[in-house]
């Protein structure tokens, strides 16, 4: 009876001292290579997890990096990683990474003298852009992101004897899917399994040109070696499953809006990149208006699958008929249907197996 009497009392001892049992906000630490906060969320039920779910943050321009931690907080509980978390009793971590901030416009005010060139780096995104600044505290959030994973395990491990996988889920929904993508694109071998929904129509080809065509990044990898250090590992690629979806309705992209110093319809893309996608993706469609049509839309995510499916096997795709972008903003709960979210689930649960 004592034995069982101390037993069940050092349960309550260690529940009662658990460190992560809610949401929690992970403070810059540049000297294990982040320089942005993080949140980290996880219950009673994750605690025999091994793998940690990652989404980005798709909260849009909140000025302050204190606005921004509000936001992600606020979002946290509706995004699609939540829900996927919550369904597989994993914990859930979101980079509370910036978008043309009042503090990105202050630390970069010497190398970005005019103000509005700091909407050009679309870091949520993981655009070219924002791999090539050399700011230390704004440089590869693809890296920053990887040294977050990293600390979340050894806090896992440290409070909750939790050991996680280096491998992660990434999931995303709009914005936060093509950062899913990109981020599983740049770094394979850290990506057990990556599911995004409404992607927006582009995803990037494991293959250096089409058509001897340059595929640079993040069409393609054609100068992959020159932005990351190490040559694109198509085989370690090979190994990643994904699932993307985008429904015939949604008509969301990240190549619409204005953006000062790039091409009017290429907010996500430069020029030169711009330029490849309407040679390659559109079929000659009109790729000229501020809004791209649901029609060219349409033909950009049909030719990024024909294009993906002709190198790789390990990209599913999907369609989901009369399905539309979500309404009512960034962070905002996404109006999915019940069988997607099983069936992406289920996408997950097979490839861990």
């Amino acid at each position: 009876m004592k034995k069982i009497f101390f037993i069940i009392l050092f349960s309550i001892l260690s529940y009662s001292n658990l460190t992560y049992a809610g949401v929690i906000v992970v403070k810059a630490n540049p000297d294990k290579g982040f320089y942005v906060p993080y949140l980290l969320k996880t219950s009673k039920k994750t605690l025999d997890a091994k793998y940690l779910i990652v989404e980005s943050n798709n909260t849009g321009n909140e000025g302050t990096t204190r606005a921004m931690i509000t936001a992600a907080k606020r979002s946290l509980n509706h995004v699609y990683g939540n829900t996927i978390a919550k369904k597989l009793n994993y914990p859930l971590l979101m980079p509370v990474i910036p978008f043309a901030s009042v503090d990105m416009e202050e630390d970069l005010k010497e190398t970005l003298p005019n103000p509005w060139d700091k909407w050009k780096y679309y870091f949520t995104q993981l655009d070219s852009d924002s791999l090539k600044i050399d700011d230390r505290k704004y440089k590869r959030f693809d890296l920053q992101l990887i040294a977050m994973i990293d600390d979340a395990r050894e806090r896992l491990l440290k409070e909750n004897n939790q050991s996680i996988e280096d491998k992660v889920i990434m999931i995303g929904y709009a914005s936060s899917s093509v950062f899913a993508a990109r981020f599983t694109f740049l770094h394979p071998e850290r990506v057990a399994v990556a599911v995004g929904g409404s992607i927006g129509g582009l995803l990037p080809v494991p293959t250096n040109e089409i058509n001897g065509t340059k595929l640079m990044y993040p069409i393609g990898s054609y100068d992959y070696e020159n932005i990351t250090g190490k040559k694109f590992n198509l085989e370690e690629y090979k190994k990643t499953p994904q699932f993307y979806w985008q429904g015939t309705k949604d008509k969301s992209n990240s190549f619409n809006g204005f953006i000062v110093g790039r091409n009017t319809d290429g907010k996500d893309l430069t020029d030169e990149e711009y330029e490849v996608v309407k040679k390659l993706f559109v079929n000659d469609l009109p790729f000229d208006a501020k809004k791209v049509s649901l029609k060219t839309n349409t033909i950009i995510w049909e030719n990024s699958q024909k294009y993906i499916n002709q190198i790789v096997a390990n990209v599913k795709f999907e369609s989901p008929k009369g399905l539309r972008h979500t309404e009512g903003g960034p962070g905002i709960s996404p109006k999915i249907n019940k069988k997607l979210k099983n069936k992406s689930v289920e996408f997950i649960k097979e490839s861990l197996n």
